[in-house]
């Protein structure tokens, strides 16, 4: 991954055809009746309800622009346009095809819902690609406001770190956790983990992880088997999607940032096939896109040549 510095034409149409999109998104959201979890848990949230949003207390304190927000029904369409140009940016900096990451299915389903993962997106992507060790601390704090989204890819990444940056990554997060405390009390952390396990309700958008997460967590170790970071962090999250019961198909967007083709948008939408019949259950079949992704990443990792350059590279000298 690395910021653009020069567009081709092929990527200037990428881009026109990506704001052409934006565009699109933001004019229905002024006309479709939208932004359900943002009005009935985000902005409860950010206005005091810190048992409403299911994140971390202290993310409280990065979602300070849902105050800003006008009242309903014009908050959902200035989220949307916040949510689209910061998207924008983000694949900007990460050089993926922002056409084709704006119009895949998940991306559509953070706008309509009116989801927050476009904070822990920047995130990642400071996490990624900030230079400093500081700043690449604020990035797993943002990073961290959905930890079961993130939490794992950070530990996995952590592991290829210099011992020398370490303790400066984690000097940012310490300070904020401690902030934390002082503000929300001492046993905040244990009342959100209880409140998310006992009060988080049903969601179509995460059966596909309720239904795989029991045979995706067998494959937690593939990550270790990965030495290049971004692509570590990459196979954590897709190892997420798949282990974890908590993870929407909204928040594949976090893959799809790091890396996007064109048939994988169109594997987005394949569990619309069984939408005749199951409805809007059939998205619990959503799972083959983070699965079809590892799968071919674990694949460009060992294809044949790759093992023959390391046997060359490992043998007798």
């Amino acid at each position: 991954m690395k910021r653009i510095t020069a567009f081709t034409s092929h990527e200037k149409f990428s881009w026109i055809q990506a704001i052409g999109a934006s565009l699109g998104l933001i004019v229905a959201s002024f006309f479709l009746p939208g932004g359900d979890d943002l009005y009935r848990y985000y902005i409860p949230f950010d206005e005091g309800c810190l048992n409403c949003g299911f994140v971390p207390y202290f993310a409280q304190w990065f979602l300070f622009p849902l105050r800003l927000l006008p009242d309903y029904p014009l908050a959902w369409p200035v989220w949307t346009i916040l949510s689209v140009v910061l998207f924008m940016a983000l694949a900007y900096f990460t050089g993926v095809n922002p056409f084709l990451f704006m119009i895949s299915f998940p991306l559509l389903g953070q706008i309509w819902l009116g989801q927050i993962d476009v904070l822990v997106c920047s995130g990642m992507v400071i996490f990624l690609l900030a230079k400093n060790p500081y700043w690449r601390g604020v990035g797993i704090i943002l990073a961290l406001t959905k930890p079961q989204l993130t939490a794992l890819p950070l530990v996995f990444a952590f592991l290829l770190e210099s011992p020398g940056l370490s303790w400066k990554l984690f000097v940012a997060p310490i300070l904020v956790f401690l902030a934390s405390l002082a503000v929300y009390g001492v046993t905040w952390p244990v009342d959100w983990i209880s409140n998310s396990l006992k009060g988080l309700p049903e969601h179509v958008w995460r059966l596909a992880g309720k239904d795989i997460w029991k045979f995706g967590v067998f494959l937690l170790p593939i990550p270790f088997l990965i030495k290049d970071q971004r692509k570590r962090f990459e196979a954590g999250l897709l190892v997420s999607a798949l282990a974890t019961p908590f993870f929407g198909v909204y928040s594949y967007v976090i893959f799809l940032l790091i890396d996007v083709r064109g048939w994988w948008v169109v594997l987005s939408y394949v569990w619309l096939l069984g939408f005749f019949w199951l409805q809007e259950s059939a998205m619990r079949f959503a799972w083959i896109l983070p699965f079809t992704m590892l799968a071919w990443l674990l694949y460009e990792e060992f294809k044949p040549h790759n093992v023959e350059n390391l046997v060359q590279q490992d043998g007798p000298r």
